[in-house]
């Protein structure tokens, strides 16, 4: 073992401290993590799903909560053209109501603004501690919209991406009750226990952020009149996703290492590219575990869905659009190993993905490149090589102010997102791997997840992390890579170039 392997993996524990929560306050929190606790009924003729939520949480704001109703979100049109990228050019929109809330039991009144419910937190009688657990309750029910994104449907599916109520993130400086964007994925959330208990007609399937296929069956068919209900329980997440399937629906299952990776996909699609995106699923979230720790949940679904979301990530479940299943088409192996990349970078190490989303896709990029390099090298090499063209040739962007580490909101076009979100960071990321070879980088990265394992964590403290593991301070590389401060070019290219001749010693 190297002498900087050593070093790293002996103050594990010092990092922690210097970097992070203190490894007490951690833990602390991970014991305080938010329950949900969910009854819901999902009708797929009339597309319609009601239910209610219990949310047991410690609060940080002793007047208030807030929840994201991101359902709510398309019961409204929405002009331009990046939301017609996002849900299609004729989306159907839906309806959302939430007509009982309650707090420890007891009915109160709250106040929404845009898709934000603020719930008014009263005394605490039982205790008046601030630091003891609260419950909100609510009631909903919702016609689903139809468009081309992450919560829709088709003849064959309902798929349900961020369609639970979910506590606001509750920072220092205040509440986070940012706006929903079309551009890029516009969710903040915090790891949570979820119970879930989802009752569906007879003859669909079912698959989820929870371990589906060991479920328990509350209610048999022979006994609720034609519909099932299963209990889905899952620990450590940050979102609860599922998709309801017809019969037309297929699977393909592999083991790697202790995680069932289930690909979902339709009649009338290839059959045999459907088995390959499979077996790169599988592969992928064996080559991630190997590179980047262990995946901690049992199951991980891979599903085919309508619209032309592309991919999108949820925990233990990711969704990919059927043109990826298309006959002919070259894009699904691709798309399912960066979905699956997100399992580690978003899943178990999250962050703001409205402020800093450069975070988990610019590093999920990288690693999804890293893959491909290894286990399909014609298409790693070319996917590579238009990343690193992409992101490192932004000179219009600097002139029109733009970089991967702003706000979601400043991002005019998908491109520019893409361009700098994505392929700056992974070209940072790649450069970094030429300096210090593919064993440190993915060692320190290795370190970095496991480090901050269940948190969300920030540029800054990546920059302390990078600037630790390098023994200098990282700040000139990430202030020109991500911040595109072109007055530390120079000294961006040293850095790399001392980091470069360190590692030949």
């Amino acid at each position: 073992m190297r002498k900087w392997v050593l070093w790293l993996g002996c103050s594990s524990l010092v990092a922690i401290a210097a970097w992070g929560l203190p490894a007490k306050a951690n833990a602390e929190k991970l014991l305080q993590k938010p329950l949900y606790q969910a009854d819901v009924q999902i009708d797929p003729v009339k597309k319609e799903v009601t239910g209610s939520v219990a949310i047991t949480f410690w609060p940080e704001d002793p007047q208030r909560a807030y929840l994201h109703l991101y359902p709510d979100v398309f019961t409204e049109q929405h002009e331009g053209m990046l939301w017609e990228e996002l849900l299609g050019k004729e989306p159907v929109l839906g309806t959302y109501d939430n007509n009982r809330l309650a707090v420890d039991g007891k009915m109160v009144v709250g106040q929404k603004e845009r898709h934000i419910l603020q719930v008014p937190l009263q005394a605490n009688e039982q205790s008046g501690a601030a630091a003891s657990p609260r419950r909100i309750q609510l009631d909903f029910a919702m016609k689903l919209p139809h468009n081309d994104g992450r919560m829709s449907y088709d003849d064959h599916a309902i798929w349900l991406g961020n369609w639970l109520p979910i506590l606001a993130v509750h920072e220092q400086a205040g509440w986070r009750l940012d706006a929903y964007e079309p551009v890029g994925d516009p969710f903040y959330s915090e790891i949570a226990d979820y119970e879930v208990n989802v009752t569906y007609p007879a003859g669909y399937q079912l698959a989820s952020t929870a371990a589906d296929a060991g479920a328990e069956v509350a209610a048999s068919p022979a006994t609720s009149g034609g519909k099932k209900t299963v209990r889905l329980r899952v620990e450590n997440v940050r979102d609860f996703a599922l998709v309801l399937m017809d019969s037309t629906y297929q699977k393909a299952e592999t083991k790697a290492g202790n995680t069932l990776v289930r690909t979902w996909w339709r009649q009338g699609d290839d059959e045999l590219l459907a088995k390959r995106i499979h077996e790169a699923g599988a592969k992928s979230l064996a080559y991630f575990q190997e590179q980047l720790g262990a995946y901690p949940y049992a199951e991980y679904d891979v599903v085919r869905t309508g619209g032309a979301i592309n991919g999108m990530e949820y925990p233990a479940l990711v969704f990919l659009d059927g043109r990826h299943f298309a006959a002919g088409a070259e894009t699904g192996i691709v798309t399912v190993a960066h979905e699956t990349a997100h399992q580690w970078f978003y899943g178990l190490l999250g962050n703001d993905q409205l402020r800093e989303a450069w975070l988990d896709e610019g590093f999920t990029e990288y690693v999804t490149l890293a893959f491909l390099s290894r286990e399909y090298p014609l298409t790693g090499a070319e996917r590579v090589r238009r990343r690193l063209e992409n992101g490192i040739f932004v000179q219009w962007y600097v002139k029109e102010e733009l970089r991967p580490w702003q706000a979601l909101s400043a991002f005019p076009a998908n491109q520019s997102y893409s361009d700098l979100v994505y392929s700056r960071t992974s070209s940072m990321l790649w450069l970094l791997r030429g300096a210090w070879g593919e064993e440190r980088l993915h060692d320190v990265l290795r370190e970095y997840v496991q480090t901050y394992r269940y948190q969300n964590v920030s540029g800054e403290q990546w920059e302390a992390f990078l600037s630790r593991a390098a023994g200098e301070d990282a700040r000139a590389f990430l202030d020109y890579w991500m911040k595109l401060d072109m007055s530390r070019q120079e000294q961006a290219a040293a850095w790399l170039e001392r980091q470069r001749d360190k590692q030949r010693k």
